[in-house]
């Protein structure tokens, strides 16, 4: 058996580009649903937009140098391609950093704006014109959203079209891998704004925490039917499917799949999280917060879109070498 081509700069650009991906577009929709000319959730909108560019920066930068020669990564920008998945993705992720980029800097108060232009050093050429870029951006919120919405979706859904374009390796040859990574970017996203939250000093409202559960419940709950149409299907898919899914079903990725994936990563934080909403389910109450169970199911919830990442990429290249 070869060893992998990709390895775990991969696993941590996919992660870190679907993380940033559902950051973005929960902040955006809450962006979006107003009341009276301003977001319904205000402080979910402003630290998803604080939070949304550093996650893909990072993975874009370690992308970079998973490249043979990465001091050349700038001849991806030089032509752009429609037949190449790597070149739509290249310019795909530069839009999508560059719209967290002003997003966020539409959401900084004038106080921190001005901290942030107060940094730039006096000799610094044509510091003048950078300091004419202070200004309020505060009124394209809504446009930032709606221009973001499409591109998050699109690096969410890139992240597993890079895989299952490469069809010699049955693991990742399924429109299903997409849809997976997708709905798995927006749920981790969504639990990185619980934590947050979380963490964050202040009262906590609890129509955000409302929201952001019934939210991720949902999309854990349609993670979870995504996961077992695939593995059905590829059952009854071809010889070489079947084999590769034979790698999560007895063989040596099963306890990483079943155990710390779809056990840790997916059904433990949606009990945690259905525990918590019971009141509201059972219509005897409001929702029931406790900050470390939700801060371990928001936890589990990342980590599990972690290890989703780690078992496509290693067992489906191990799926073509069999």
């Amino acid at each position: 058996m070869r060893e992998p081509v990709w390895e775990f700069l991969i696993v941590n650009y996919l992660f870190l580009g679907g993380l940033s991906a559902g950051i973005f577009f929960v902040s955006a929709f809450c962006t979006w649903l107003q009341t009276d000319g301003k977001p319904v959730y205000p402080r979910i909108a402003r630290t998803g937009a604080l939070l949304a560019p550093w996650p893909v920066a990072l993975g874009s930068f370690l992308l970079i140098f998973d490249l043979g020669k990465w001091w050349r990564f700038w001849k991806l920008f030089v032509i752009f391609r429609w037949e190449s998945p790597m070149s739509i993705g290249s310019w795909l992720l530069l839009v999508f950093t560059g719209i967290t980029l002003v997003n966020l800097f539409a959401w900084l108060t004038e106080d921190e704006r001005n901290a942030l232009f107060a940094r730039i050093p006096a000799r610094t050429p044509g510091r003048a014109r950078i300091l004419a870029l202070n200004r309020d951006l505060g009124s394209w919120k809504r446009r930032l959203a709606m221009l973001g919405f499409p591109f998050a979706i699109g690096v969410g859904i890139y992240t597993g079209v890079l895989l299952g374009a490469v069809q010699a390796r049955p693991f990742w040859n399924t429109n299903l891998v997409a849809q997976l990574f997708l709905f798995s970017a927006l749920s981790t996203g969504t639990a990185a704004l619980i934590l947050a939250r979380m963490v964050e000093k202040g009262p906590r409202d609890l129509a955000e925490f409302r929201f952001l559960y019934t939210l991720d419940i949902c999309l854990i709950l349609l993670e979870f039917f995504i996961v077992l149409p695939y593995l059905i299907h590829g059952q009854l898919s071809v010889l070489a499917v079947r084999e590769a899914l034979s790698l999560v079903l007895g063989g040596p990725f099963t306890f990483i799949f079943w155990g710390l994936f779809l056990g840790a990563g997916l059904l433990l934080p949606l009990a945690i999280e259905l525990w918590e909403f019971k009141p509201v389910l059972m219509g005897s109450g409001t929702l029931h917060i406790t900050r470390g169970l939700a801060m371990t199911a928001a936890g589990l919830v990342i980590f599990g879109g972690y290890v989703l990442r780690y078992v496509f990429v290693f067992a489906g290249q191990a799926s073509g070498f069999r």
